[in-house]
């Protein structure tokens, strides 16, 4: 295990907190909370598919029945499909990166908002791209699908941010770029 959300997942565990690991795959969520129990970090898989409303539903009702609370939700889920020129770039593309990079951190926070709102001190993490930001000049060759959805999922964090702020809600939300792009 490698990644972006395992290594934040255990980062956060070696501080105490209960790591949900949230994932469509039950054996590699499985497998990602049996490596963590291993270094006695408290883990648990939940399933929860960003491009399936129904095991987003199914992921807060668990939290909600087993905790009460979530005080960090981290979106993680993301794609990258394509690398062929904008006027090229497929429909299906555009739409599969949509739905996974955009589209599913909408509803996974949506979903999850009355538990954060249950905590202390929520945050809310959206894991983005320097490839979404334009103030930064792209890499060659430049992925629409791609850039267009974390620009959007940046925009999203804006609102919500703004929206957290006017209701006085104690909830901090950003994006985050974790690499080279």
């Amino acid at each position: 295990m490698a990644g972006i959300g395992f290594k934040t997942g255990r980062q956060l565990g070696e501080q105490g907190l209960i790591v949900l690991i949230a994932a469509r795959d039950k054996t590699r969520g499985e497998e990602a909370v049996r490596i963590l129990k291993n270094e006695n970090i408290q883990a648990k898989w939940i399933e929860l598919d960003v491009t399936r409303q129904e095991t987003i539903d199914n992921a807060a009702q668990q939290v909600l029945n087993d905790y009460g609370r979530l005080d960090i939700l981290i979106n993680n889920a993301g794609v990258r499909l394509e690398g062929e020129p904008p006027s090229q770039t497929l429909m299906t593309k555009m739409r599969e990166t949509f739905e996974t990079n955009f589209f599913g951190p909408f509803a996974v926070t949506k979903a999850f908002l009355p538990l954060l709102k249950n905590s202390d001190k929520a945050r809310i993490v959206s894991v983005s791209s320097r490839m979404g930001s334009f103030g930064k000049p792209l890499p060659v060759p430049s992925r629409l699908a791609y850039t267009t959805s974390k620009a959007a999922l940046n925009m999203m964090t804006v609102q919500f941010d703004k929206e957290f702020c006017t209701q006085n809600w104690n909830i901090k939300i950003n994006s985050v770029n974790p690499g080279k792009y």
